[in-house]
């Protein structure tokens, strides 16, 4: 009776788990939108990349112009690869 009971309650743990855990993960493949100001070009632009804000690499660059997390372009909030 006793592993009966387990035969079944295991592999239905293990399903609960593999779900739940697929919810607590982010995707590496999302894509941020970064700004950067080009003095040639009236306003922010803005780009999608890969780069994120907490990021261990170098910084994220488009066109040559810095990208940044938000478009006030503030110190801090520099993009940076995964």
């Amino acid at each position: 009776m006793k592993s009966k009971f387990l035969k079944m309650v295991i592999p239905a743990f293990a399903i609960l788990l593999a779900i739940g855990m697929s919810f607590a993960t982010e995707s590496i493949n999302s894509s941020q939108i970064g700004y950067y100001d080009d003095p040639f070009e009236p306003g922010i632009e803005e780009v999608s990349t890969n780069c994120i804000k907490n990021g261990s690499g170098s910084l994220c660059q488009e066109e040559g112009y810095q990208l940044y997390d938000t478009p006030a372009l503030n110190a801090g909030d520099e993009l940076r690869q995964p």
